[in-house]
C-alpha cells in the first residue's frame, strides 16, 4: 500500500504566476509516480484535475476569494505570493485539521504561493512529518543586485526590507525538512543564512517534458523569421514588447527586409496591439495554433532583457525545438547557459539587434548554438532528471 501526501497548493492561473503554477502542477504528477496524494486546493480558481491519469489523486476543493486591496496593508515582512491569498491559513484550516487528523501523513508538500500561510499549522499538527518546500519566487520575483554597475529597478520598499526577508529565509529553513530552491545561485543564498540547515536545501531546476516536444523536432527547413516568446500582459512584458518594437525591431528590419516577427504569447495587450497593427511583417498567432510550430521553424527565438518577466520555461522550449535564444544574461542568470556557446546574451537594445541580426545571417552558428542547447537541456533541464531528483529526496 502506498503510503499518503498531503500538498498544499494555491494556483490561480494569474498571468504573473504560470510559469510557477506549470512547475507546480508538473512537480505533483511527479510525485504522484511514489505517493498517493490530498490535493488541498482553491475551487473558484483552479484548473481540472480531471486529467490526470489514476486514482492516486484526491482533490480537496476549499471556497475562498482572493484578498482585495487590505492585502497590500499586510507588514512588508509578511511572506508574500503571486496569488494575493493573505488569509489563505484560515481558508485552509478546518480542511486541513480534518486531513491531519484522518491521515498520520509521513510527508506534506507545501507550493511556493503558500509558504507564507500553512507551514507553522501543519508542524504544530504534525510535528514528526518531513515538510518540503518549494520557493519558487520567494521574494515575488524583484530580483535584489546589481545589473552593469547600476542599482536593479526594485521597488524602494523592498529593498528596505531585505532584512526581514533574510529572517523569513532563516525561519522557513528552521521549519522545513526539505527546501528546493530553484538554481544554485538561490540555494547558496538559503546556505550562507544558516550552516546548521544548510543540508535541506537542494536545487531542483525549472524544467520540462521533452515528449511534449517531440511531434515538432522532426527536421524542418527555417525561415528568416523570429519569434518573440513570453507573456505580454503583465507589466513587465508589456514593456519589453514596447522597447522591442520601438527601439529595435525597426533597425533588424533595416538590415532583414523580408523578416517576419511571430507573437506567440497568448493574450497581446492593446498596447503593444497598437504598435504592430500597421506592420505587415509582424503576425499574431493567436492561441488555437501551438505557438511550438512557429518556434522551431525561427531563426531566433526573443525573450525579454527585462526583471520580472518570468521567462525561464520559454527559453526551455526553445531549446527543446532547436531555436537558438537571444536574452539578457540577467534573465537567464539561473541557467546553465554560456555566451556564444548555447546562448546569445544581449544587454542593451543595441546587442539585441545585432544578436538577432547574426542568427538571421549566419545559420551555421545559429545551429552550433541550437545543438549545444539542445544537449544542455536534455542533461540538466529534462523531466527524467529533475524525477529521480525529486524522488530521491522524499
Amino acid at each position: 500500500m502506498r503510503e499518503r501526501m498531503l500538498f498544499l497548493s494555491a494556483q490561480n492561473q494569474s498571468a504573473e504566476d504560470l510559469e510557477g503554477e506549470m512547475r507546480t502542477g508538473s512537480i505533483l504528477e511527479i510525485l504522484l509516480g511514489k505517493f498517493d496524494i490530498d490535493l488541498l486546493t482553491y475551487a473558484s480558481t483552479h484548473k481540472d484535475m480531471s486529467t490526470i491519469d489514476g486514482t492516486a489523486l484526491t482533490v480537496h476543493y476549499i471556497n475562498g476569494n482572493i484578498a482585495s486591496w487590505r492585502s497590500v496593508l499586510r507588514p512588508l515582512h509578511k511572506m508574500r505570493n503571486f496569488t494575493n491569498r493573505s488569509h489563505a491559513d484560515k481558508d485552509m484550516k478546518s480542511i486541513i485539521m480534518e486531513l491531519c487528523r484522518s491521515n498520520n501523513y509521513r510527508h506534506i508538500f507545501i507550493s511556493h504561493s503558500l509558504l507564507g500561510n500553512c507551514i507553522d499549522m501543519v508542524r504544530n499538527l504534525l510535528p514528526d512529518a518531513s515538510v518540503i518546500t518549494d520557493t519558487y519566487r520567494f521574494e515575488s520575483g524583484f530580483a535584489v543586485g546589481k545589473e552593469n554597475g547600476k542599482p536593479s529597478n526594485i521597488n524602494p520598499y523592498h529593498k528596505l526590507n531585505e532584512a526581514l526577508v533574510r529572517r523569513n529565509k532563516r525561519r522557513l529553513m528552521n521549519k522545513t525538512g526539505v527546501l528546493l530552491a530553484t538554481s544554485e545561485w538561490d540555494a547558496l543564498s538559503f546556505k550562507s543564512l544558516s550552516f546548521a540547515d544548510a543540508r535541506k536545501v537542494h536545487v531542483v531546476p525549472h524544467f520540462i517534458k521533452m515528449n511534449e516536444y517531440n511531434a515538432f523536432t522532426e527536421p524542418v527547413a527555417k525561415e528568416n523569421s523570429m519569434v518573440l516568446h513570453w507573456n505580454m500582459n503583465t507589466r513587465q512584458g508589456i514593456k519589453a514588447a514596447q522597447s522591442f518594437f520601438k527601439k529595435s525591431y525597426p533597425l533588424i528590419k533595416e538590415q532583414v527586409p523580408d523578416i517576419k516577427c511571430y507573437i506567440t504569447s497568448q493574450e497581446v495587450h492593446p498596447e503593444v496591439m497598437t504598435l504592430v497593427r500597421e506592420d505587415v511583417s509582424v503576425v499574431i498567432t493567436g492561441p488555437l495554433k501551438p505557438s511550438a510550430d512557429y518556434i522551431r521553424r525561427a531563426k531566433a527565438v526573443l525573450v525579454p532583457i527585462r526583471e520580472g518577466c518570468e521567462v525561464s520555461r520559454n527559453i526551455l522550449e526553445s531549446w527543446a525545438l532547436k531555436t537558438p535564444v537571444v536574452t539578457s544574461s540577467t534573465i537567464c542568470e539561473r541557467l546553465n547557459c554560456e555566451h556564444n556557446r548555447n546562448i546569445l546574451l544581449a544587454n542593451t537594445s543595441v546587442d539585441v539587434v545585432a544578436s538577432v541580426i547574426t542568427l538571421l545571417k549566419n545559420p551555421e552558428m545559429a545551429t552550433i548554438i541550437a545543438d549545444r542547447a539542445h544537449r544542455t537541456l536534455l542533461k540538466d533541464y529534462e523531466v527524467n532528471y529533475v524525477k529521480s531528483k525529486i524522488l530521491s529526496l522524499v
